[in-house]
């Protein structure tokens, strides 16, 4: 037996990588992973598995939700009314998942694509909206928003190199931005003024949060050994 030089976890001798840590354990691997084929067992083949089971079992998901809403609006007259307003929002947040699992560290991709799909998501609201038409005066300015939030929270978490649990308080923190600019946005256009009351409210909410996972982020990053060796018993 063996210890792992990354995570310091008993291996055993003819081990390739560490089963917990999935790092390489032998000199000369690294140079194989960025080959053509990737080592069965990889970190990169893992994250690419991992990933296609995300997206296997979203789809499920949003599938199956897709089909009782659609049954439970179809059924009663054979017509849809309100349930085209949840297909459409289901259908956006499932291009944004699959976005952010397959396309999320190619920004040149990833943001125009994020911006299409929620300037088409808004339009097919704008549609089924009664009343006049509000895409162009609202919809256009929420999308751009969408589009600079997302493209400044991955070049923070990038330029940064944050660990999970630090994206996910800099997501929590760019949703804050997201509501109070989408705010300014729906009173500009409904009261014709600038202000914002209830955006901020739910910002504030959201920052008890973002410390308690920096908080835990340092307290794991303090017991990080103990952690790793306890989980490998």
């Amino acid at each position: 037996m063996r210890l792992c030089r990354h995570c310091e976890v008993e291996v055993e001798d003819d081990a390739r990588y560490c089963p917990l840590c999935r790092n390489p354990l032998q000199e000369g691997m690294e140079e194989e992973v960025g080959g053509a084929a990737l080592p069965l067992g990889s970190p990169q083949e893992a994250n690419r598995h991992v990933r296609l089971w995300l997206f296997e079992i979203f789809s499920l998901l949003a599938a199956t939700g897709a089909f009782v809403v659609f049954a439970a609006d179809f059924a009663p007259d054979l017509s849809l009314s309100w349930a085209r307003y949840v297909l459409a929002a289901i259908a956006f947040v499932w291009l944004s998942v699959v976005l952010a699992l397959f396309c999320s560290h190619r920004t040149w991709i990833y943001v125009p694509a994020q911006i299409v799909v929620a300037c088409v998501f808004l339009f097919c609201l704008d549609r089924f909206s009664p009343g006049p038409a509000w895409f162009l005066p609202l919809a256009m300015p929420v999308t751009l928003l969408i589009g600079a939030v997302v493209a400044l929270t991955l070049t923070v978490v990038r330029r940064a190199g944050l660990s999970p649990v630090s994206i996910i308080a800099a997501a929590l923190v760019a949703a804050g931005v997201f509501v109070v600019g989408l705010e300014l946005l729906l009173n500009r256009y409904l009261e014709n003024r600038w202000f914002v009351s209830w955006s901020v409210v739910a910002f504030m909410c959201m920052l008890p949060l973002v410390l308690l996972l920096l908080y835990l982020r340092r307290w794991l990053r303090v017991r990080q050994g103990e952690i790793r060796k306890l989980l490998h018993l």
